[in-house]
């Protein structure tokens, strides 16, 4: 799974004895990028900028000043409430912070070595994932706008990864790997609206999403494109039992999958190989 070419070991293996350096890096840009997913995840679900206006209060309308806008630590210092009115800020801004610092770590620690060139355009995979996850779990769609940045980014990042380590032939993977998780998910998708009705299983918003998940892992192999979306969907399974069995969901009752697949996504991003092989007794 690895990359093959000299150029891309030697980076590998510098990257890789600076690891202890590169992981407090990673930390504070994911951490910093985290805090501006909070802006996008506010403001682009409700069609609103993401320059203007600056940040400020909802409640008293208090414009942020840097000290303000510290991730984590200024919550925590203002104990998760504005600075004049006290009213509560919420703890989504945070969550959204430390889950896009833990996602670039462990992208970092799977990439760092044979993978190196590609861990910056996987950095936007997982922010890209991140925010979306947040904004599912909250309304129950994914921004166009949000997925559609993500494809053009990440395709930049992996064009320029596969030419970085004398690969192009990645490139081409990469497309086979957005046609064959969008016929996959889309298929399901068409299939499930003829049985059930419009958007019951999931909505069109995750067939959208499909192309930049099956984009990425088929940089890595087109192979584990379809694993990949089958842990989602079982992820997805088991997520749902617990509202079944409480009462709080029934067939027809449409949960956020997004989450799921961009769960199984990063799963697969570690273990998809691993499944593959197990499956085809390799």
């Amino acid at each position: 799974m690895g990359l093959t070419s000299r150029t891309g070991r030697l980076e590998a293996g510098v990257l890789s004895m600076e690891l202890p350096v590169l992981i407090p890096l990673v930390v504070v840009g994911g951490l910093l990028v985290g805090s501006f997913l909070t802006v996008v995840a506010d403001r682009v679900p409700r069609g609103g900028s993401i320059n203007r206006p600056p940040s400020a209060c909802g409640e008293c309308g208090l414009r942020l000043g840097p000290l303000d806008l510290v991730p984590v630590v200024s919550w925590v210092a203002l104990r998760g409430r504005c600075r004049r009115c006290r009213n509560p800020i919420g703890i989504e801004p945070v969550v959204i912070e430390l889950a896009n610092a833990a996602v670039w770590v462990v992208l970092a620690l799977r990439f760092h070595d044979d993978d190196v060139a590609v861990l910056p355009a996987f950095l936007v995979f997982g922010s890209v994932l991140v925010v979306q996850t947040a904004i599912d779990v909250r309304e129950h769609r994914l921004p166009r706008p949000i997925t559609y940045a993500g494809i053009g980014l990440g395709a930049i990042g992996l064009v320029a990864a596969a030419l970085a380590v004398g690969e192009p032939r990645r490139i081409a993977m990469a497309a086979l790997g957005a046609a064959i998780a969008l016929a996959l998910i889309g298929g399901i998708y068409l299939a499930s609206n003829a049985y059930y009705g419009a958007d019951v299983a999931f909505g069109f918003g995750d067939v959208i999403l499909s192309p930049l998940l099956g984009m990425y892992l088929g940089w890595l192999n087109p192979g584990i494109v379809a694993p990949g979306l089958f842990f989602g969907f079982v992820l997805g399974t088991l997520g749902a039992v617990p509202a079944l069995l409480i009462g709080r969901a029934d067939a027809r009752t449409q949960l956020p999958f997004g989450p799921f697949l961009a769960l199984g996504a990063l799963v697969a991003v570690f273990v998809g190989q691993h499944f593959v092989d197990f499956v085809l007794g390799r």
